[in-house]
C-alpha cells in the first residue's frame, strides 16, 4: 500500500490513561478531600448523618478525569472517609445499623452504576481512537489485518445514532423504575432518601441518551421526590433546611454527572466525525490514483 509520508502516524496513550499515573490519583483523592470538607463546612461536626453522599460526585469526578482505577480508588477513599471519620464514635464497624448499611449501600451502588457507565464510554473512546489511527494510516496495518472500511465499521458511540423516541422511552423508563424502587421500599410516609434512585436513573438517561434525556431525568426526579417523598409539607412549596440540602445534593450529584457525561459523548461524536473525514480523504485519493491524477491535485 502506498505510504505517504506527508502524513505522521498518530501517537497517543489509552484514553484516559494518558494522563499520568500521579495527576490521575491526585485528582481523585482532591475530590474525595474537597468532598469531606464541604460535608464538614456544612454541618461543622464529624456525625454520621449523610455519611457517604458527599462522596458521590468524588467518585463521579475520578472516573470521568482518571478512569476506572481512579474511580474505584475514590469510592473506596469514600468508604473509609465515611465509615472510619463519620461512624468512628461507635468503635467498631461491623454489624452496621440499618441506617448505616442503607447508607453505605445506596452510596456503593450509585458509584459503582456510574463507574460501570463511565468507563463503558472511555472503552468506546479508546476504540474510536484506534480506528482514527488506523484510518489516517492505513499502511501501518501488519500480517493479515484488513484495511478500514468505513461501511463495514458501524460506529455506535454517538447517541445521536439512537432515535429521540428510543432515548426519550428510556428515560421515561428509568425515572418510572427509580419511582417504583422508591415507592416499594419505603412508601410515601418515610421521608429519609427521597432521591436514592434518581441519581442513578439520571445517570442511565445521560449515559444512553445525551444531555436532553439525562437532564429530563433530573429535572423529573427532582419534581416526584419532592412532590411524594421528601416531606409532609405542601407539595412543591416551601421546604425546611434539611430538605434544602437534599435537593441540593441531589441536584449538583445529577447535573454533574450528566454534564461530565455529555463531555465524553462530545468527545465521541468528534472521533466519529474524524473517522469519516479520514476515509472520505483516502476514498478521494484512492479514486485520483485509479484515474492516473497525481495524489496531491
Amino acid at each position: 500500500m502506498l505510504h505517504d509520508e506527508s502524513i505522521v502516524p498518530l501517537k497517543h496513550g489509552e484514553w484516559p490513561y494518558r494522563r499520568s499515573c500521579v495527576l490521575r490519583y491526585s485528582v481523585a483523592m482532591l475530590a474525595v478531600l474537597l468532598a469531606f470538607s464541604v460535608r464538614y463546612v456544612i454541618y461543622g461536626d464529624l456525625q454520621s448523618r449523610l455519611a457517604f453522599t458527599f462522596f458521590v460526585p468524588a467518585a463521579i469526578v475520578a472516573v470521568w478525569y482518571g478512569g476506572l482505577g481512579a474511580g474505584v480508588f475514590a469510592t473506596v477513599l469514600g468508604v473509609v472517609f465515611g465509615e472510619y471519620i463519620f461512624y468512628s464514635t461507635r468503635g467498631y464497624m461491623f454489624p452496621m445499623g440499618v441506617r448505616e448499611g442503607m447508607s453505605l449501600g445506596v452510596f456503593g451502588v450509585t458509584t459503582l452504576i456510574c463507574v460501570m457507565l463511565c468507563e463503558n464510554l472511555h472503552r468506546t473512546i479508546r476504540r474510536l481512537e484506534h480506528l482514527l489511527a488506523q484510518a489516517r494510516n492505513p499502511w501501518q496495518l501488519h500480517g493479515d489485518a484488513p484495511a478500514l472500511n468505513a461501511d463495514a465499521l458501524v460506529l455506535h458511540g454517538g447517541y445521536l445514532r439512537r432515535t429521540l423516541a428510543q432515548r426519550y422511552v428510556l428515560t421515561a423508563l428509568a425515572v418510572i423504575t427509580a419511582f417504583g424502587l422508591r415507592y416499594w421500599l419505603f412508601g410515601t410516609t418515610e421521608t429519609r432518601f427521597p432521591f436514592i434512585f434518581f441519581v442513578p436513573a439520571a445517570m442511565i438517561a445521560a449515559w444512553y441518551g445525551g444531555l436532553g434525556p439525562g437532564l429530563l431525568a433530573t429535572a423529573a426526579g427532582l419534581l416526584l421526590g419532592d412532590y411524594f417523598f421528601l416531606s409532609q409539607h405542601e407539595a412543591l412549596g416551601a421546604v425546611g433546611e434539611l430538605e434544602r440540602l437534599a435537593i441540593g445534593l441531589y441536584s449538583v450529584s445529577s447535573t454533574m454527572c450528566v454534564l461530565l457525561f455529555e463531555n465524553l459523548h462530545e468527545h465521541i461524536l468528534r472521533l466519529e466525525h474524524a473517522i469519516e473525514r479520514a476515509e472520505q480523504h483516502h476514498h478521494s485519493v484512492h479514486l485520483q490514483l485509479v484515474d492516473g491524477a497525481p495524489a496531491g491535485a
